[in-house]
């Protein structure tokens, strides 16, 4: 900056030039490294007070920070110090620096004239300047002789329209005027009012209000009107020995006459138009009686606090549980939720301090932000708040959205606020698509894009797919246990039982063959229809995004699969892969079926696998059935139960048993393989199930014939 040069005595630049912002930049400086102190009025005393902030090149964040304080006008500025504004929220040393640039710019558009620095000691001047002589006066024609001394001084200057106690005057002001200032700027009610004029704080007015009315009217709108349980008209009626159109009549003109003493202009109107002030949107009512103590008052006509009277007579606002709030509760709280999803993440996080003041009168904005937004319902957490909290799965997002790092489901638990048991939660993440489970107890949103723990299994096949199929021992252990919190013995037993073998410290998938130790007959959810297998599952999540499942072993002995064999089997909708590679047979993404049929999450379906290697989903309609019987043959995988002559040879084929086989036999068949809910079924609908040995014996034309001989 070019100190030793005089530019500031120089012409003002033209707007818009360079060296104008060049200069305006200076004079920015200057202000941040010397003025810190100084008022926005000393600083810029060529600013006009009238200037509209809006109009000025503020950038967002100042034109944001000023909004949310109320500031306008570059009068509103007038009393601020530099400080207070490097002092504001929400802006930085870059905002403040802009800001000072625009205020220098609007007040450099015309000469600024000289000025100094008021003092308040006693000087030279203080001897007059023929503007004003001293002399005793009574109290309320000394404020009038301050005024005319202002009036006279300006209209000297030259100014004769400016206001005579702006906040900074434009020129350098002597002793006198500065002192009339000082005096007019210490005026108090207790200066302009006589005693009993200052004794009439609001509760008083209110009490001075009812005392014109009868004591019957005051009854009337202390029982009625004001009361917490108002009582009725009968009641009123036969308490005052009147009838109840009486008492309705009444009330309707007392509160006729106490909405007059509302009426513009009158020290209760304004008092309550304060209050309007005040509240905003919302206050806590706390806040609101220490900015007007007399409200705290009790009105001794109607037994209620001053605050109640106010508020049961002005409709611009309501207080109720300890809440002032305009329009109304139901308002207020509406433009919360709105401003909260305007602010929320996708998984309705906010931070409580990017949410707009309640009130510019609060006394503690934090603390009185916290206890709206628990009064409304939400959860808090920290700093921030929730505004989804309808499930499990909710609460858990939010939460890790809040800590922004995986978390173990027990971090979780004891963050999310409700009492739930530890499973109930995995269980809600594992089946929810918007977490990913990372590690063995470690859990991730799956925005964040970190690979899946598949366990410890899965881990060692994906090692061994990235070597060729085979790894040497030591090496897995290290590449596993170095990303994953599990420990080396347990990879150790996981690589030495199938699929997979450790031989000479080289771990591979192992080669030998698999029987088939459990036998389709006694797998459960495995029926046998003429030509096919039907094997029973429910659609789950991972069956509608599109993952494969498992299925028994038995099914890889009905279908003739073997260890380390991966079939493809023909259908209308593509090839359906079926294998066993692993523990047990896995079958590939049933999805498009479920899509091509509309089937829900929930929803029982068969896997058709036919003799001549088709594929096929069906629909098990057993929820559309409430006759026992009927709803065991369909479980059962038989297609028409209504067609069905005997019901209980077709359960015995199911599970490939005889035609002879006694009901009780195949009760129990069904509850040893694990189909208890068949079982429970059958046993409802027992009697409608013969045996074979108890059936009537139909004689034969045959042995009628051998009859009629003897």
């Amino acid at each position: 900056m070019p100190v030793d040069e005089a530019w500031w005595g120089e012409a003002i630049d033209a707007v818009g030039s360079p060296r104008r912002a060049q200069r305006l930049a200076w004079l920015a400086e200057l202000a941040l490294e010397h003025l810190g102190r100084w008022t926005i009025g000393q600083i810029f005393p060529g600013l006009h007070p009238e200037t509209p902030l809006a109009v000025l090149d503020l950038g967002t964040r100042g034109r944001n920070a000023f909004t949310r304080a109320g500031i306008y006008l570059a009068a509103d500025l007038f009393t601020w110090t530099l400080d207070d504004l490097l002092a504001m929220r929400y802006i930085g040393l870059g905002t403040v620096d802009r800001i000072l640039r625009a205020l220098a710019d609007a007040s450099t558009e015309s000469a600024t004239p000289m000025i100094l620095l008021p003092t308040t000691g006693d000087s030279r001047r203080d001897r007059g300047s023929g503007l004003h002589q001293n002399r005793l006066v009574p109290r309320g024609e000394l404020f009038v002789e301050d005024l005319r001394l202002l009036a006279s001084w300006y209209a000297a200057l030259g100014a004769p329209a400016t206001a005579l106690l702006e906040t900074a005057p434009r020129v350098a002001a002597p002793p006198e005027v500065i002192k009339a200032r000082q005096r007019l700027f210490a005026i108090s009610a207790g200066d302009v009012l006589d005693e009993d004029e200052i004794s009439l704080d609001a509760a008083s007015l209110i009490e001075q209000c009812f005392g014109a009315l009868n004591e019957r009217a005051q009854q009337i709108l202390a029982r009625r009107f004001f009361a917490d349980e108002p009582e009725t008209l009968d009641e009123l009626g036969a308490s005052l020995g009147v009838t109840r159109e009486r008492i309705r009549q009444i009330e309707a003109n007392a509160r006729a006459k106490m909405l007059g003493f509302l009426e513009p202009g009158g020290a209760l109107e304004l008092v309550s138009a304060s209050v309007r002030e005040v509240v905003e949107t919302i206050l806590p009512l706390d806040d609101l009686l220490a900015l007007v103590p007399p409200l705290a008052r009790e009105v001794e006509a109607v037994g209620q606090p001053a605050w109640r009277v106010l508020d049961r007579f002005d409709d611009h606002y309501e207080i109720e549980d300890g809440w002032c709030v305009a329009p109304s509760m139901v308002g207020a709280q509406t433009a919360t939720s709105a401003q909260l999803q305007e602010l929320a993440n996708q998984y309705g996080v906010v931070r409580i301090d990017e949410l707009e003041p309640l009130s510019h009168h609060l006394m503690d904005a934090a603390r009185a932000h916290r206890a709206w937004l628990e009064y409304c319902g939400y959860v808090l957490d920290g700093e921030y708040v929730f505004t989804r909290t309808q499930s499990l799965g909710d609460r858990a997002a939010a939460v890790l959205s809040v800590e922004a790092t995986p978390l173990s489901a027990q971090e979780v638990l004891d963050r999310i606020g409700i009492e739930r048991t530890l499973g109930s939660l995995k269980n809600a993440m594992s089946s929810d698509d918007r977490f990913e489970r990372v590690d063995r107890d470690q859990w991730a949103l799956a925005e964040w894009g970190m690979e899946s723990y598949v366990g410890i299994q899965g881990l060692i096949k994906q090692e061994l797919a990235r070597n060729s199929g085979k790894s040497e021992l030591e090496t897995l252990i290290e590449r596993i246990t170095g990303k994953y919190s599990v420990s080396a013995s347990s990879v150790v037993t996981y690589a030495s039982a199938a699929p997979f073998e450790t031989r000479d410290g080289v771990v591979r998938i192992a080669l030998k063959d698999r029987g088939v130790h459990k036998t389709p007959k006694q797998t459960r959810r495995l029926y046998r229809r003429a030509g096919c297998w039907l094997y029973r599952v429910q659609v789950t999540r991972e069956h509608l995004r599109g993952s494969g499942s498992v299925g028994p072993v038995a099914l890889a002995g009905a279908l003739g699969l073997v260890y380390g064999e991966t079939r493809h089997l023909h259908c209308t909708l593509g090839p359906q892969t079926i294998s066993w590679v692993g523990n047990q047979p896995t079958i590939g993404s049933i999805r498009r079926f479920l899509l091509a049929d509309d089937v829900e999450l929930g929803s029982e379906v068969f896997l058709v696998l036919y003799d001549s290697g088709s594929f096929d989903v069906e629909v098990v309609a057993s929820t559309e059935l409430t006759e026992p019987l009927s709803r065991a043959l369909v479980l059962a995988g038989v297609p028409d139960p209504a067609e069905v002559r005997d019901p209980r040879i077709a359960l015995a084929h199911a599970i490939e048993m005889g035609d002879d086989t006694p009901v009780i036999s195949i009760i129990g068949a069904y509850r040893d393989r694990g189909d208890e809910d068949i079982a429970d079924l059958l046993l409802a609908a027992r009697d409608r199930l013969t045996d074979p040995m108890t059936r009537p014996i139909v004689p034969s034309a045959e042995i009628n014939e051998i009859l009629a001989l003897l």
